[in-house]
């Protein structure tokens, strides 16, 4: 089987290079690097040897990069950024505090950053490391120390709790409350990607019109959620994710009847990552705060006690 990165140079020796070629100079490399200049000196031949070519011409006691080592400089400024970058990236999963949550947009930006300053008063020590994202695996092969999904646990270990029971209302603006009332079968609708849509609404409400997909579609209920509040339409949304528009009054319920999808919101975690003071202060927290009632279940015996 062939060996992909055969044909890499040592990369010990790109370090020395990149230096060399940003600061023009073998002798400012080493004081850079805290080496001695023969050491650079020995990088660069390494890397010359390994890729047969010349990299720099020397020109009196200085250096010029040659066409490749201009090529090569700019692969390896970038190459070595990233795993720069990548390698501080890590620094945050050893902090005692951090908690990993993958959270659905519209849950974090309707219902967790509404509250994130109250959590922190009341948790200091727990830092949360937000991920909007859908879960693309099982908990156990992910960095994730609670997640937000709408399927119980599903393996051993897995302990888990209701958050959101799903139900839906038409929302709107106050000034486009009587339109919708007096003439519900034209007025404006805005959709999202939810399988409970606007035409389950109007039969269950004993109402009807001719077009129930004519509108605004969005496939995050927060563009959804911003839109009704421009007055560009009703939305068919969860009165719990809405509620930072119902109190300020950018958004107004507009029907009495509620959709009861009969859909929940979990909350889940590993029985390991519980052992964890930060994640566990967390978790109960959202347990605390959850909008439906917190049942904890789990995919074996254990509950989250």
């Amino acid at each position: 089987m062939n060996n992909p990165y055969r044909l890499l140079p040592p990369l010990g020796s790109l370090v020395g290079f990149e230096a060399a070629a940003r600061l023009g100079s073998f002798s400012q490399a080493a004081d850079e690097l805290n080496v001695t200049q023969s050491a650079i000196s020995h990088q660069i031949r390494t890397l010359e040897t390994h890729l047969e070519q010349p990299l720099f011409h020397r020109v009196g006691r200085g250096i010029e990069l040659t066409d490749a080592g201009r090529d090569l400089y700019r692969t390896s400024l970038e190459a070595l950024e990233t795993v720069r970058q990548g390698v501080q990236r890590l620094d945050a999963y050893s902090k005692p505090g951090t908690v990993v949550v993958q959270i659905l947009p519209v849950v974090a930006a309707s219902w967790f950053m509404p509250r994130l300053a109250e959590l922190k008063s009341s948790n200091p020590e727990v830092e949360p490391w937000l991920y909007t994202g859908e879960l693309t695996a099982e908990l156990v092969e992910t960095e994730y120390d609670i997640s937000f999904r709408y399927e119980p646990p599903q393996i051993p270990d897995e302990i888990g709790a209701q958050f959101l029971s799903e139900r839906r209302v038409p929302l709107c603006t106050p000034s486009l409350l009587e339109t919708f009332h007096s003439t519900p079968e034209t007025t404006p609708l805005i959709h999202d990607e939810e399988p409970d849509d606007w035409q389950t609404w109007y039969i269950r409400a004993g109402l009807s019109r001719e077009n129930y997909s004519a509108g605004l579609n969005f496939s995050d209920p927060v563009y959804a959620l911003d839109a009704a509040a421009q007055g560009l339409g009703v939305y068919l949304g969860n009165p719990d994710l809405a509620a930072p528009w119902l109190e300020k009054g950018q958004l107004c319920k507009a029907g009495e009847h509620v959709l009861e999808t009969g859909r929940v919101m979990y909350i889940v975690t590993q029985d390991r990552d519980l052992q964890r003071p930060a994640v566990r202060a967390l978790w109960d927290w959202l347990m605390a705060h959850a909008p439906s009632a917190h049942t904890a279940t789990s995919s074996g015996k254990k509950q989250a006690d």
